[in-house]
């Protein structure tokens, strides 16, 4: 078993692979900008590239002489592996959260100068699983957690219900579909179980064999 990240969202106004792939060689790495391009490829259809952005943070460190804490800012370094398909308007990436977009669609627009526009991609859990329902074999709903949640007249808040029969967390899941944030199922895939973990946007989290990745 492995575990994979996959966040998908959609991008406008892309070029084509070879003229993204040619304006990320000859941005490169500078020593002086926040973002920099680690590596880079191109096939005919999809063009791949991993990014990196560099930020500075404060950490505490203690001077055990003196018994002083004193702030030190270090770099960091976040890395956004991604591809992009031009023709299906997909953009997909590899690490991070929703938020990784962000970063992606300000170094294309802003480091690169490319006339594209990455847009969120909304998911329906409710109809994703009821999709998987239908089409995944060996489907178990193991938890779903809600924003919103009132038992009784003292207490509410977020819950993060798990269920053992589906067909309980099915019909949980219709009456609070509106404030659900996550979702974890359970099928079987080709050859072996995988779980997976959906969000509202687009942002998926599995394991599986790696033999399952693509039907996954």
């Amino acid at each position: 078993m492995a575990s994979f990240k996959l966040n998908i969202a959609r991008i406008r106004g892309c070029p084509a692979p070879q003229e993204v792939l040619g304006a990320m060689e000859e941005f490169g790495l500078p020593d002086d900008d926040e973002y920099g391009v680690l590596n880079c490829s191109a096939t005919e259809q999809t063009v791949f590239a991993t990014i990196v952005r560099r930020t500075q943070t404060t950490v505490q460190r203690l001077d055990p002489d003196t018994r002083q804490v004193n702030a030190e800012c270090v770099d960091k370094v976040t890395l956004y592996p991604f591809a992009i398909n031009p023709k299906r308007e997909a953009l997909e990436a590899y690490a991070g959260s929703a938020t990784a977009f962000e970063q992606i669609g300000a170094f294309l627009s802003g480091c690169l100068a490319l006339p594209s526009v990455v847009d969120a991609i909304e998911l329906d859990i409710a109809s994703a699983i009821d999709k998987l329902t239908r089409t995944a074999e060996r489907l178990q709903l193991r938890s779903i957690r809600v924003s919103e949640y009132a038992h009784n007249s003292f207490m509410s808040g977020p819950y993060a219900p798990k269920f053992l029969d589906t067909e309980h967390g099915t019909d949980f899941l219709g009456e609070y579909a509106e404030f659900v944030t996550a979702a974890r199922v359970r099928f079987q895939a080709p050859s072996s179980r995988a779980t997976v973990n959906l969000s509202p946007k687009a942002c998926f989290t599995y394991s599986c064999n790696e033999d399952d990745q693509h039907a996954v």
